[in-house]
């Protein structure tokens, strides 16, 4: 855009609105680094923008049967994990063991796919021309690198408090309530302020110039900062929990036959749930990252470079299911699945109950007395 094209466009605004409009989109044009717009960015990324009109029948109802099972992914997300923290908290038993709370941080973090990232997402696909520069900005780095980097900060937590109960059992020392119940809450809070403390000054870092056009979402960005927040973003979680879980299981298969820590746990339970949430948590975030840095460091002009789009919506479909997935990962856990065991059992009982009570009232009364007859046989 020209400075010309500029100063015609705001022409009726002041004067000295005028200039500082002029100066500022003075100061983008010079600005050097790649031009990005977010709002765009954000609506094609994973999925693929289509003007309807030109769209045939079954290419349409293709497209909304995609948004129609993204909307049902979000729900199911939002909706399980929901169930799940009140279903813990509910509990005395389950929300005193710092593992249990720990798990809810979990389930917050999935949260935050199901309420923000995916619905964002829908928002910016059905409404491609009405930009909301702030919200696609944020979105951006909620979705790029501080869900998948809370999360995996999340599991290093849940990942390190197994390593500390198991490593409690073999030396057989105790730990005292108060500092149970302070390193649990400093777990609870680490992933969500340790991912903002490295992750925001890099990605704003690389916001080098904003285009002052209220109708674009135009910035011009230093793109090796996006690169340094990919990284650091999945590979420092990543890798804590990559070394620390297989300690943690090793230490779990060396426990002693008697256990003196309450809440027990089986032996080899830890390892394997340890094992299993790791695996997940990595492996579905792993493509993401790797196409994306792809994407954003490899210069390429052949056709076959298409590719990485659709690479990069199959590995965001992977981390939507993985959020959906993970309720059911947790009810591996012998105290949380025994739980709900017997609140399913303690409603069938319920039920039963209420059926033997509409029985005794279609018999004509009370079948038990309450007082014994005073007579007497002769």
């Amino acid at each position: 855009m020209s400075s010309e094209d500029t100063t015609s466009n705001v022409s009726l605004t002041p004067t000295t609105a005028i200039s500082d409009s002029f100066m500022n989109n003075e100061r983008f044009h010079q600005t050097g680094g790649l031009l990005y717009d977010f709002y765009q960015m954000a609506a094609v990324d994973w999925d693929e923008i289509h003007d309807r009109e030109k769209l045939t029948s079954w290419a349409y109802t293709t497209w909304n049967a995609l948004n129609i099972v993204r909307l049902t992914l979000a729900i199911w997300i939002l909706a399980s994990h929901i169930a799940l923290i009140v279903f813990v908290l509910a509990k005395k038993a389950l929300r005193q063991q710092p593992k249990n709370l720990l798990i809810i941080n979990v389930a917050l973090v999935n949260v935050l796919m199901g309420m923000f990232v995916v619905p964002v997402k829908l928002h910016f696909i059905l409404n491609p021309k009405g930009p909301q520069c702030n919200l696609a900005v944020g979105w951006t780095f909620v979705a790029e690198y501080y869900q998948p980097s809370a999360c995996l900060f999340a599991v290093l937590s849940l990942v390190l408090e197994r390593f500390i109960y198991v490593y409690t059992e073999k030396t057989q020392k105790n730990i005292k309530p108060w500092a149970a119940k302070i390193g649990t809450t400093i777990l609870m809070f680490l992933p969500w302020i340790l991912s903002c403390l490295i992750l925001l000054p890099i990605f704003y870092a690389g916001l080098l110039a904003k285009f002052t056009d209220p109708n674009q979402c135009l910035f011009k960005v230093n793109e090796g900062y996006f690169v340094a927040s990919q990284l650091m973003s999945f590979i420092l979680p990543s890798l804590g929990v990559f070394i620390l879980a297989p300690f943690t299981g090793l230490l779990d298969c060396l426990r002693p036959k008697r256990c003196f820590y309450k809440p027990l746990t089986p032996r080899g339970e830890s390892m394997a749930i340890t094992a299993t949430v790791s695996l997940v948590s990595i492996f579905c975030e792993a493509p993401y990252c790797v196409v994306r840095v792809l994407m954003m460091t490899v210069e390429c002009n052949n056709s076959y470079c298409s590719r990485f789009s659709e690479a990069l919506t199959l590995a965001m479909w992977i981390r939507v299911c993985k959020a959906g997935v993970f309720p059911f990962i947790w009810l591996a856990y012998t105290d949380i699945r025994d739980a709900l065991l017997h609140l399913n059992n303690a409603q069938q009982k319920d039920k039963e109950t209420d059926y033997d009570n509409d029985d005794d009232d279609e018999d004509g009364g009370q079948k038990f007395p309450l007082t014994k007859s005073s007579s007497k046989a002769v």
